[in-house]
């Protein structure tokens, strides 16, 4: 039996145990120092790993020789939607560039990007979650690992994009759309999310999800999205690095154990709507957005690389909406889906060791970190 290395053992453990104490406690929300005390220890052991994570050579090789090349007069044409000579998006290699004007390594830049990618969730956690470690539980397989540990870029332009539920709740539109714009700045598959602020304020209930869900599970089958191919093409997560091919072939592999999370969540949104809208502020908002991201899913499941990269940062919501309902429903059914969700966590644990673990260098014998290492 194959485990990752130690250091997420100790964390993937903790958080188990402290959702026990969120779920079973006084109701009590839990601290911060407990949340940014975990959210620290996140941020170190992804951000000054060492060769860890399936995109960190070609990064580490943009850092320091092509990046450097990129005038800023460039990266404001890029920035103003004019044609340029590269690829890539302008507020990464922004950041990118100031960090390595300070004469730092690569791998201060991962902490960099770790710091806003994790601290950025967390908030967001915190501030929408009565069980905020408990999101954290459920976020860090695979999201943890595969995306603020991997392809950076896709992690700090869902960073972002969570981070705008702020202006969707507040129904400031000028300031979501400033967010979408810097998330297309670090990854453009973050205009997939430029629908959610109109999305929020659709009017649903368990009837009408069903029905929605139902009729993209039906069109699933006819491909619809390669009507625009064309455009989802420029959306292309593969774009920068062939470093995650080891992920790819466990895509393509998994749309069954995708196809049960989806429903797992239909289930859920359909099951405990009414109840969940009672207790929870702005919960018909976070609930239609993952609702899109479940139909989104379903018409792009035939995509493997479409259907579980471009819908993430609606699916981003989903550890919001579990712990949410968790928290609004009886004490029995409650205990039951925290068990239920501790043991799929578990069991998820070991689906990605033995698939992706090895691949992205995240077990004892390939894991490294510069606080330990040279």
């Amino acid at each position: 039996m194959n485990f990752l290395h130690p250091v997420f053992n100790v964390l993937f453990i903790f958080l188990i145990i402290y959702s026990f104490v969120e779920v079973y406690g006084d109701g009590k929300k839990t601290p911060p120092i407990v949340l940014w005390l975990v959210g620290i220890y996140m941020i170190l052991i992804i951000g000054l790993r060492n060769y860890v994570g399936a995109d960190y050579p070609i990064y580490n090789e943009m850092y320091g020789h092509y990046f450097p090349t990129i005038d800023y007069s460039a990266l404001v044409d890029k920035m103003l939607f004019r044609k340029t000579d590269y690829d890539i998006e302008w507020l990464y290699i922004f950041l990118n560039k100031l960090v390595y004007e300070t004469g730092s390594q690569f791998y201060l830049f991962t902490l960099v990007s770790a710091i806003i990618t994790i601290g950025g969730k967390l908030i967001f956690f915190s501030k929408n979650s009565n069980y905020p470690l408990f999101a954290v539980l459920l976020f860090m397989i695979p999201n943890y690992f595969i995306a603020d540990s991997g392809h950076m870029r896709q992690a700090l332009g869902m960073t972002v994009c969570v981070l705008s539920f702020r202006f969707i709740k507040e129904r400031k539109v000028w300031w979501y759309l400033l967010c979408i714009y810097l998330a297309f700045g670090f990854h453009k598959s973050a205009i997939i999310f430029l629908p959610a602020y109109w999305l929020a304020i659709i009017p649903l209930n368990s009837s009408r999800m069903f029905y929605a869900i139902m009729v993209c599970v039906i069109l699933s089958p006819f491909q619809l999205y390669i009507s625009f191919s064309s455009f989802l093409d420029t959306l292309n997560v593969q774009d920068v690095s062939n470093g995650f091919n080891g992920y790819v072939s466990y895509e393509a592999k998994s749309s069954s154990f995708m196809d049960g999370l989806a429903l797992t969540y239909s289930f859920l949104l359909i099951t405990y709507d009414k109840v969940t809208c009672e207790k929870i502020y702005y919960y018909e908002y976070m609930r239609n957005i993952l609702v899109g991201g479940v139909c989104l899913y379903f018409i792009m499941r035939s995509n493997p690389v479409f259907s579980t990269r471009l819908v993430g940062p609606y699916l981003g919501f989903a550890p919001l909406i579990i712990t949410n309902i968790i928290f609004s429903v009886n004490i029995s059914t409650r205990r039951m889906l925290h068990l239920f969700f501790v043991s799929f966590m578990i069991f998820y644990y070991f689906v990605f060791v033995r698939y992706q673990g090895a691949a992205g260098r995240f077990i004892p014998e390939t894991y490294s970190n510069f606080l330990w290492s040279n």
